[in-house]
């Protein structure tokens, strides 16, 4: 049977657990990242399905409602992130679904840095398991929990081509690409 890992918050959390449930799946949900840690420890997951974390309206200046928004919302799916992939069974697929948004509407917002986060997090993971394959996908709010279900399941739509090159040449590509990043020795920001 596979097991599936669906993570975040709001009301999608209910919908896309009972759509992989459907799919015969076991699933494990976990609505806050403070329970992360403890509900994957000593388990294996097949699957990785991370969904926006529900946050609270942020207070303050306009610059200290984003950087909330930054580390409460997308920068925790980084954390969160890493504390799963230890658990991840060996060629496991994870989804990341977009859709964090900043919920003050006077805060500035950039779209396309919010999705170019969720692609360098991809990337991360694909890295971080080179030269092991591990699918992740990055796909956007407009898909429905039966989407997601089914990319599990291996059918349903793609949002990106398939890479071309060999598994052999991916994973290849991806370690040197680690090798490279953790052998800075200064990076600035």
């Amino acid at each position: 049977m596979t097991t599936v890992l669906v993570t975040g918050g709001g009301d999608r959390l209910d919908e896309v657990s009972s759509a992989v449930k459907a799919t015969g799946a076991e699933v494990v949900v976990v609505d806050t990242p403070d329970r992360l840690g403890e509900a994957v420890t000593g388990k294996t997951f097949d699957a990785y399905v991370q969904l926006p974390v529900a946050m609270t309206p942020p207070e303050g200046s306009l610059v200290s409602k984003v950087e909330q928004f930054l580390t409460q919302g997308l920068l925790s799916r980084f954390r969160a992130a890493g504390t799963v992939l230890p658990t991840l069974s060996p060629g496991a697929t994870v989804i990341l679904v977009g859709g964090q948004t900043n919920i003050d509407l006077d805060a500035p917002d950039d779209r396309e840095a919010r999705v170019a986060l969720m692609r360098v997090l991809a990337h991360a993971l694909r890295a971080e398991r080179a030269p092991e394959r591990l699918t992740v996908r990055t796909v956007d709010h407009s898909w429905t929990a039966d989407q997601i279900a089914a990319k599990l399941r291996g059918d349903g739509r793609s949002e990106t081509p398939p890479p071309s090159g060999g598994d052999e040449g991916i994973g290849k590509a991806y370690a040197d690409w680690r090798a490279e990043v953790v052998g800075l020795m200064r990076v600035e920001f």
